[in-house]
């Protein structure tokens, strides 16, 4: 899964996102998956994930975050819980590896950062992905400040117009930042959207714009 994977932006901001996935295997019939996925849950959520999504549903911004955690297909889940410290990701890890309920779980982050707590729960990756960037007529891209709010959203379903329209709300005083980061996480139905830091880049761009 690499929807997560091609966030734009300083280190430092980046040390702040975190997305864990966790996703049922196609080729395996779980005994249960359902109860396999309300445990993920209950687990996502216990360390303050600032976004929880899954994949039946949608996000908690636009959806019964009741119905996030509870509903589920018989096969084939995916959730995903978002992330602003190392700290959380790490107890979420240490979690999900003692309850081992035999599920993939992808870690998005900084290099770094995700290796060393993956040094400090004593776990090994499976796999390996890293974002090359984006190649071609690059100048046909929204600005790069843009672009770290945008790309929180792997699937492109957090326009640039949405992103300056939230702007421009918020010059009027009729948003404030954290508002108008939750609209802009409403359309990422995945629930990847790191909130916290949308509403951090929004009061930078505020000056700019």
């Amino acid at each position: 899964m690499t929807h997560t994977h091609h966030r734009v932006g300083s280190i430092e901001s980046l040390k702040k996102d975190f997305v864990v996935l966790v996703m049922a295997s196609r080729l395996i019939k779980y005994e249960d998956e359902v109860g396999k996925f309300r445990k993920v849950m209950e687990i996502l959520r216990k360390y303050n994930p600032v976004n929880l999504g899954n994949m039946v549903v949608g996000n908690k911004y636009w959806r019964d975050e009741e119905d996030i955690r509870s509903k589920f297909r018989e096969y084939g889940n995916i959730v995903h819980g978002v992330y602003t410290s190392v700290e959380q990701v790490k107890e979420v890890l240490e979690e999900l590896k003692e309850v081992d309920l035999g599920l993939s779980v992808v870690v998005t982050g900084v290099y770094e950062e995700v290796f060393k707590i993956l040094k400090e729960v004593g776990l090994k990756p499976h796999t390996i992905n890293l974002s090359l960037g984006v190649w071609g007529r690059t100048e046909k891209l929204p600005p790069k400040e843009v672009l770290e709010i945008t790309t929180m959203c792997g699937h492109c379903m957090v326009s640039p117009s949405l992103v300056m329209k939230m702007i421009s709300e918020i010059k009027k005083g009729r948003l404030s930042p954290a508002s108008a980061a939750v609209e802009l996480a409403r359309p990422c139905v995945c629930g990847v959207f790191n909130v916290k830091r949308a509403e951090e880049l929004l009061r930078k761009l505020i000056s700019k714009y």
